[in-house]
């Protein structure tokens, strides 16, 4: 869970040595974390934004990086590359809750009063999804698949792995509109009786009802922190599922975006709340 404790358990966790590594120790925000996440060179890439203050703020993980002998060092930023998106974005999240109160506020549209409305949203409330100690990674079967031109045939069994922050920052250097299809290729394993790697060209041509089953799968298989939560209404007291934009939450400013009601949620056998 997100809570304000300075020691924490990752979803996923990091692969090294045949053993997967889940607890780290964080420190709260500095100024001078602050005034470097607000520099010009971290607004315009928000992965290594990331990569920054984790890099300064991860005191330790045990069996993987020993306790700083100064709080203010930074650690190897190889190991906060490869680390997992979802593990990532949780400790974003728990700095944040660490530094400041563990509330963001934000704005909603209720859809039963039709108001619009400011809460508050703790952090401590939201659901994170432990992975299992497997590979962290999704088989895909899709309908139709890649056309393989060696053959001729379509091949269309895929192994997809989580991003990393690694991955994250090529994503982020892509155009807007490719996003999507760089997603898919950046962190894609192998493709059965595929001899070569498909490019993102070749993710680009994938049928729609493919692309569909391959953004399913992924979303259906969400670990990390869930980015809903449930809120009422201060006007009818309705409760409502809100989704979360968690964009800007590590600045120490009030967080305020506006986001419309929606509800629903996925699960997945392998995962568990932590």
């Amino acid at each position: 869970m997100i809570g304000t404790s300075d020691r924490v358990s990752l979803p996923i966790g990091i692969d090294k040595n045949g053993q997967r590594y889940r607890e780290v120790v964080i420190d709260e925000m500095t100024g001078i974390d602050e005034e470097n996440l607000a520099s010009p060179k971290a607004r315009n890439n928000a992965s290594k934004a990331v990569t920054l203050l984790l890099r300064r703020c991860i005191q330790e993980i045990p069996g993987v990086l020993p306790r700083k002998n100064n709080p203010m060092s930074l650690c190897d930023e190889s190991i906060i590359r490869d680390m997992f998106v979802a593990d990532r974005d949780f400790l974003m999240l728990c700095i944040r809750a660490l530094s400041s109160k563990p509330e963001i506020s934000m704005n909603i549209f209720c859809n039963s009063c039709a108001s619009s409305q400011e809460v508050e949203v703790s952090l401590e409330t939201l659901d994170v999804y432990e992975w299992d100690d497997s590979p962290a990674e999704l088989s895909i079967e899709m309908p139709k698949g890649f056309h393989d031109q060696l053959d001729g045939q379509y091949k269309n069994k895929m192994v997809w792995g989580f991003p990393r922050g690694k991955d994250q920052e090529k994503v982020a250097q892509l155009p807007p509109h490719q996003a999507g299809s760089g997603v898919i290729v950046a962190t894609l394993k192998s493709v059965e009786n595929m001899d070569h790697m498909p490019t993102i060209e070749d993710v680009r041509r994938l049928p729609l009802r493919d692309r569909q089953v391959i953004a399913e799968t992924i979303t259906d298989n969400h670990v990390g922190v869930a980015n809903e939560a449930k809120v009422s209404c201060p006007s009818c007291s309705a409760e409502n599922t809100v989704e979360v934009d968690f964009t800007g939450f590590f600045s120490l400013d009030t967080h305020k975006t506006q986001k419309r009601v929606n509800a629903g949620t996925s699960g997945r056998k392998l995962r568990k709340r932590l």
